[in-house]
C-alpha cells in the first residue's frame, strides 16, 4: 500500500478508485474535508473517493472510519473482512446473535448507509440471489415436538384426527399399501354410526350375548334377560319379562328366517322364542352345564356345552336331541355352520378347532339313549389358548378362519376340504370374534386385551386395511348386518356399537334391493 513519501510525487488517478491515496491519521481528514467541498458539485469525485478509501463500517451506522480505528485501538487495529457485503436486516439484527456483523460502507455524505432506499434495493437484490425469503417473516422456527398420547387416550386421538379430515371426506382415510390392496383410500369408522347402552352385559369371554337376523333385528342378553332390538322401527322388547326365574343367560342365536331366538341359560336348558309373538314356543333340556354357544341351519338348533359336549335338536318333534358330538374336552366357546349346512365348526376351552360333517343320523355309533353319536372330520390343536372366534367365508366356501385366545393372538385359516392350514396371522391381542365381508375380499376381526379394537384385514394379502380403537373394554361379541354393511359390537363397558365398515357394491343395490325383509336394505333408526 502506498504511504504519504511515495504519494506525494505521483498524481492520483481518480479513474481507478484503488490507485487513490492512503493520507495519515493527522493529515488525511483536513485534506478530505478540503476535497470534499471543492467536488461539492460533483458527485461522481465524491464516489470515486470514498471508494478509494473503502472504509470499513459496522451496521450500527457510526461511520467511524478505519484510521480512526486504529488510533483507537492503539495501532493494533481491527481484523474486519472488507468484503462481506451487507446483510439483510433479519440477519443483521437476529435475536440469536449478539455480534453485530460488519458492512461495506461508503464514508460520503451524499452516498449513506442510512438510506433507507439503496439499503432496501442492495437487501432484495442480495436476498434474491441468494434465495432468502425476503419480508419479516422468520426463515427458521424452533419448535417442542408435542408430548406422545398414551394409551388410555389413543380412541379421543384417533376421534380427533377423525373430525379435523372431516371436511376432506374424498381424501381422508388410510390406504391398504399390502399384498391384495384394492388401492382405494378408506374413511376408517372411528365414531360408531350409532351406540346403545346396554347394562348388565356379562364380562366373560367365553360367552355369545348378541346376534343381528336375517330380519334385521339385534338380540342381545343382559344378565337375566333377553332383549330384542329392531334395526328399523328403533323399538325394544323383552322377553319374558314378568318371569320369577332369575338364571343368568349364556348365549343367544336367530334361527334361519329370523323369527325365531334360541336363548341358552346357565343351568343347560335351551328355550325357542317366537318373537312376533313374544311367547317361548319350548324349552329343550338335557345338558349337564351352561351353554355358552348355539348355531341354527334349517330345523336343526346345534348347543355347545361347557362339559365340552355338543348336541343337535331338531325343534320340529318332542324328542329333540337327534345327534350328539363328541371331541372336546374343554368348553364349545365357539359355534357355527357353513352357509350350505354341509360342515360345522366347533372351537374350544381346550384350544381344539373341530370339523363335523353336517350329515344328522349318518353315523353307526350310538350314545346310551340311542342318538347317534359321531366323531371330528379333523381336528386341530394349532391355538394355544381357547378358540372362540370361527367364521365361514361367503365367497370360499372351503375357508375356514379361527381366532385364539390372550396366549395365542393369532389367526389361522383352514381349508376344509383337505384340513390344511393355509396361512396365519399374528395379531398381538385377544381374538373374540370374526366376521368375513360377503361384499369385498375382507376379514373383520374383533380384539380383547390388551388393545380392545376393531381392524379390517384384506385376504389372501392379509395387509391392515386400518384398526380402530372400538371399547373402553375388551370386545367381546360381534354381529353382522343382513346386509352385510354393519357390524355390531358388545363390551364389557356396557355398550352396544354399530360400525359401518362395507358399502354395497353398485351393481348388486339395484339387484338384490326386494329380496325379503331387510335384505340389502337393512338400517338404523
Amino acid at each position: 500500500m502506498l504511504n504519504d513519501r511515495d504519494t506525494q510525487n505521483i498524481s492520483a488517478d481518480m479513474t481507478n478508485p484503488f490507485m487513490a491515496k492512503c493520507l495519515s491519521p493527522t493529515k488525511s481528514r483536513p485534506a478530505s474535508r478540503d476535497r470534499d467541498r471543492e467536488n461539492h458539485d460533483d458527485p461522481m469525485a465524491a464516489l470515486r473517493e470514498g471508494l478509494g478509501r473503502m472504509d470499513i463500517a459496522t451496521s450500527s451506522g457510526g461511520g467511524m472510519a478505519g484510521e480512526d480505528k486504529k488510533g483507537k485501538d492503539g495501532g493494533r487495529g481491527r481484523d474486519l473482512d472488507r468484503f462481506v457485503p451487507s446483510r439483510p436486516p433479519s440477519i443483521h439484527h437476529s435475536s440469536h446473535s449478539s455480534i453485530t456483523l460488519p458492512t461495506l460502507a461508503l464514508d460520503t455524505p451524499d452516498v449513506s448507509i442510512n438510506d433507507q432506499s439503496a439499503h432496501d434495493v442492495s437487501s432484495a437484490s442480495i436476498s434474491a440471489s441468494l434465495g432468502i425469503p425476503t419480508g419479516q417473516r422468520r426463515i427458521l422456527s424452533f419448535r417442542a415436538a408435542p408430548p406422545r398420547a398414551s394409551h388410555a387416550t389413543s380412541h379421543l386421538d384417533y376421534q380427533r384426527n377423525y373430525l379435523l379430515h372431516s371436511s376432506a371426506s374424498a381424501s381422508r382415510g388410510t390406504t391398504t399399501t399390502g399384498p391384495g390392496a384394492s388401492g382405494k383410500k378408506r374413511s376408517p369408522p372411528y365414531i360408531p354410526d350409532r351406540v346403545l347402552d346396554a347394562p348388565g352385559f356379562q364380562d366373560d369371554y367365553y360367552l355369545n350375548l348378541i346376534d343381528w337376523s336375517s330380519a334385521n333385528r339385534v338380540a342381545i342378553a343382559l344378565g337375566d334377560m333377553a332383549y330384542v332390538w329392531d334395526a328399523e322401527t328403533g323399538s325394544v322388547t323383552s322377553l319374558g319379562e314378568g318371569t320369577s326365574a332369575q338364571i343368568p343367560i349364556t348365549s343367544v342365536s336367530w334361527s334361519t328366517d329370523g323369527c325365531y331366538l334360541a336363548v341358552g341359560l346357565d343351568t343347560g336348558d335351551v328355550e325357542i322364542w317366537d318373537v312376533e309373538e313374544g311367547k317361548k314356543m319350548r324349552t329343550m333340556t338335557g345338558h349337564s352345564a351352561r351353554v355358552p354357544s348355539m348355531s341354527w341351519f334349517g330345523h336343526t338348533l346345534s348347543s355347545g356345552c361347557k362339559d365340552g359336549s355338543i348336541w343337535h335338536h331338531d325343534v320340529r318333534v318332542a324328542r329333540h336331541k337327534v345327534m350328539e358330538l363328541s371331541g372336546h374336552t374343554g368348553e364349545v366357546c365357539g359355534l357355527t355352520w357353513r352357509a350350505d349346512g354341509g360342515l360345522l365348526a366347533s372351537g374350544g376351552n381346550d384350544n381344539v378347532v373341530n370339523c363335523w360333517d353336517g350329515r344328522i343320523g349318518a353315523s353307526v355309533l350310538q350314545t346310551d339313549d340311542g342318538v347317534p353319536k359321531a366323531t371330528a372330520k379333523w381336528t386341530k390343536r394349532n391355538h394355544t389358548a381357547a378358540v372362540k372366534a370361527l367364521a365361514w367365508c361367503p365367497w370360499q366356501n372351503s375357508l375356514l378362519a379361527t381366532g385364539g385366545g390372550s396366549a395365542d393372538q393369532h389367526i389361522h385359516f383352514w381349508s376344509s376340504t383337505t384340513g390344511a392350514r393355509t396361512n396365519s396371522l399374528k395379531v398381538g391381542s385377544q381374538v373374540t370374534s370374526l366376521v368375513f365381508s360377503p361384499h369385498a375380499k375382507e376379514l373383520l376381526s374383533t380384539h380383547g386385551y390388551p388393545d380392545n379394537n376393531i381392524t379390517v384385514w384384506t385376504y389372501p394379502g392379509l395387509a391392515r386395511v386400518y384398526d380402530v380403537p372400538a371399547h373402553d373394554a375388551r370386545v367381546l361379541c360381534s354381529a353382522i348386518s343382513p346386509d352385510g354393511c354393519t357390524v355390531a359390537t358388545a363390551a364389557s363397558d356396557e355398550n352396544l356399537k354399530f360400525w359401518k365398515i362395507w358399502e354395497v357394491p353398485q351393481g348388486k343395490k339395484g339387484q338384490d334391493s326386494g329380496e325379503g325383509r331387510g335384505k340389502m336394505t337393512a338400517g338404523l333408526r
